[in-house]
C-alpha cells in the first residue's frame, strides 16, 4: 500500500505541477477550503493531516497565487477564516474534472470484476481504519506506575 501510495502522489504531483501549476498538497488545502468555506487554519490542520507550518506556508502561497483568501472572524477577531476566490474555485474545479479522467484511465486496467473486489477492499480497510482511529482517539492514556 505504501509503494502505491508514494508512487501515485509523486505521479500526480507531477502531473498537477505541469498542468496547473500546484501540488498535490496544495490541492488537498484548496479541496477541503472548498469543502468547508471559512474553516479556520487550525481545522485545515486537524483535516489536512499536515504539520502547522507546512500546512501555512502552503496557505501563505495559495493566498500569494490568488486562490485563498483570509478574512477575520465576525464572531472573534483573532480567528483567522479561509476562503476560496473565484480563481481558487475554478482551480479546484478543474483539478476535479481532471482527477477523476486521470482515475478513470488508472482503474481501467481492472476488470470489472477486479475493480468490485477492489472496491469493496477499500471500503473493508477505511472502515476498519476509521474505527481504529475512533477507538484509539476515545482511549484513555494509562499513567506510568
Amino acid at each position: 500500500m505504501d509503494r502505491l501510495s508514494e508512487l501515485s502522489k509523486a505521479t500526480g504531483s507531477k502531473y498537477y505541477e505541469k498542468e496547473f501549476g500546484v501540488t498535490v498538497r496544495d490541492l488537498r488545502v484548496l479541496r477541503l477550503v472548498a469543502l468547508e468555506p471559512g474553516l479556520t487554519l487550525s481545522r485545515l490542520i486537524e483535516l489536512s493531516l499536515l504539520e502547522k507550518t507546512l500546512v501555512s506556508k502552503i496557505v501563505s502561497a495559495l493566498v500569494k497565487q490568488g486562490f485563498l483568501y483570509r478574512q477575520i472572524g465576525e464572531l472573534d477577531a483573532r480567528q483567522i477564516n479561509l476562503f476560496l476566490s473565484p480563481e481558487g474555485k475554478s482551480m479546484v474545479k478543474r483539478t476535479y474534472e481532471r482527477g477523476n479522467t486521470l482515475e478513470e484511465t488508472f482503474l481501467a486496467t481492472l476488470t470489472e470484476s477486479e475493480l468490485k473486489t477492489f472496491n469493496r477492499c477499500i471500503d473493508k480497510l477505511t472502515d476498519a481504519l476509521e474505527r481504529h482511529a475512533k477507538s484509539a482517539g476515545s482511549a484513555k492514556p494509562r499513567r506510568a506506575a
